[in-house]
């Protein structure tokens, strides 16, 4: 294999791989992969990128056999801006795939993947400071396509991918080694950390968590809250089997044969068994090896298969899917400039080797020359009627964004407005039905309290502090017991003293209620 792919590579001396989210970069070269820093621009290395799910916009419209192909770009620019609902005032950039599998006489139907022009220069802003240029830049769910391309995978099943990254996540499904359908999912793993925290009520550190569901064990997180993944991974996979179900109905698939998941940071532990119980598909590992020296270098799938990607666009260039707006220039020879020089070279050529001719030909370079200053002209006058149009849609955008920003402001009062009001409402009369709560367990174990000091922790819970005595250490023992036994509570103390002059014992208990108040 290691022939075959530099042979696909020979055009350039390395495959530089790019995740702007993260940074990271690979190599790939003579058959290894490698870390790559990013640090300045070389044109004998091919540069790709992928756009992240959740920037995307992705779905399906129906578009009439009798619109010809001359008129059909422009035909689903118009049908996108108003069944997806898109602001005219946007630019965005959009393409489209065919879905050859839609069985309708009259209409054929076609993928879209859009996303606002402006995202792609955020995404990508400290990425193009570094290198300048990018030659290939694809929606993540498309690298998908490579590895049919490479026969790594058999064409003849329908086939869902699941991949987790830390601040997106995504779906994707290819029937017959095509692609059909993908979407964002709202479980990348910052999200899936966010949501178990949530269901056990602890407060888990985001590293503890992707260890736990890694290695299926965690020394920082109680084996009671452990067992709570059960749950997180039901609320997900239900989740993701709508979709699935969405899917299916809408692209008429009958059966999805096999499922592939995988990570940025690896395949979480006893994963399979959760998606044979709630989507019922028989899942496998999303995995492949592509450079010799794969086990020296632990790197995300994603860039193994922006490198498949890679060689296929080298082999077989193809702009149709091409989101890159950061391509280098063509070379010399194919810019207007450069097809002017040779042109005159040729020229010099043919008066040197034809003096007859010399005149003749002189005077149609000429020509030429003057032909190409009009449309220079022409189009320098139609860039400043863009520039001034630019100009006033600026000024126009500024008038509406000021009234938009006068509005937020307004609507963030009264938000805050009837947050207070709320608290004090309903917040208020639960904290202090608590206190009187805790305040008859104090009198039942002939405690006396002389201070109560009440606040929210981090995480909104409600903390007390309450300062007892009592003339028996045991009675104060004993109230703390019956505290902790609540379940609602969380108790603890430090100490409890003895005031030998008094002959009283004293304790500053702190009760903090499970739960957000």
């Amino acid at each position: 294999m290691a022939k075959k792919q530099a042979d696909k590579t020979k055009r350039y001396n390395s495959i530089i791989t790019i995740d702007p989210t993260t940074r990271k970069s690979y190599k790939f070269q003579n058959n290894e992969i490698k870390l790559n820093k990013l640090s300045g621009f070389k044109k004998e290395n091919f540069y790709i990128s992928i756009l992240s799910s959740k920037h995307l916009i992705t779905d399906s419209i129906e578009i009439s056999r009798n619109i010809t192909d001359e008129y059909l770009e422009s035909a689903i620019d118009i049908q996108v801006y108003d069944e997806l609902n898109f602001d005219p005032a946007v630019q965005y950039t959009i393409f489209y795939k065919e879905f050859f599998g839609f069985e309708n006489s009259n209409k054929r139907k076609f993928n879209i993947f859009a996303i606002e022009t402006n995202k792609i220069e955020e995404e990508f802003k400290e990425v193009v400071k570094k290198i300048k240029y990018i030659d290939y830049i694809l929606p993540e769910s498309l690298l998908i396509k490579s590895i049919y391309n490479k026969n790594l995978l058999e064409k003849d099943s329908v086939d869902c991918f699941l991949y987790f990254k830390k601040s997106d996540a995504f779906l994707a499904i290819y029937a017959d080694g095509e692609y059909i359908y993908s979407k964002s999912l709202n479980y990348s793993l910052e999200r899936m950390h966010e949501k178990f925290c949530e269901i056990s009520g602890e407060s888990y550190q985001y590293e503890d968590f992707t260890n736990f569901i890694l290695t299926g064990h965690s020394a920082n997180i109680s084996e009671e809250n452990q067992r709570l993944i059960i749950k997180l991974y039901k609320e997900m996979f239900v989740y993701i089997n709508d979709i699935i179900f969405y899917a299916k109905r809408a692209y008429m698939v009958e059966n999805i044969n096999r499922i592939y998941i995988n990570s940025s940071i690896g395949v979480f532990k006893n994963i399979d068994r959760y998606i044979r119980t709630y989507i019922d598909i028989e899942p496998h590992e999303l995995n492949f090896i592509i450079a010799k020296n794969a086990k020296e270098v632990q790197n995300e799938q994603l860039h193994n298969l922006m490198i498949l990607s890679a060689m296929d666009y080298i082999e077989e260039p193809d702009d149709s899917l091409n989101f890159s707006i950061f391509k280098r220039p063509p070379p010399f020879r194919q810019r207007p400039t450069g097809k002017i020089f040779y042109v005159l070279i040729l020229s010099l050529l043919v008066s040197l080797l034809y003096p007859a001719y010399e005149f003749g030909y002189a005077y149609f370079i000429k020509l030429k020359l003057e032909n190409l200053k009009t449309k220079e002209h022409q189009l320098y006058i139609e860039a400043n009627n863009i520039k001034s149009q630019l100009t006033r849609l600026e000024k126009e955008q500024k008038l509406v964004q000021d009234k938009l920003n006068k509005e937020f402001l307004k609507l963030s009062f009264r938000e805050k407005l009837i947050n207070q009001i709320y608290s004090k409402k309903i917040h208020y009369p639960m904290k202090i039905e608590l206190l009187v709560e805790i305040f008859k367990k104090i009198n039942k174990y002939k405690s006396k309290i002389y201070n109560v000091k009440i606040e929210n922790t981090k995480d909104n819970k409600m903390s007390m502090t309450l300062s007892v005595f009592s003339r028996s250490g045991k009675n104060i023992t004993e109230l703390i017991r019956a505290l902790t036994q609540m379940k609602k509570y969380s108790v603890s103390t430090k100490e409890i003293k003895k005031d030998k002059k008094k002959r009283i014992y004293l304790s500053d208990i702190k009760v903090v209620l499970n739960g957000n108040i």
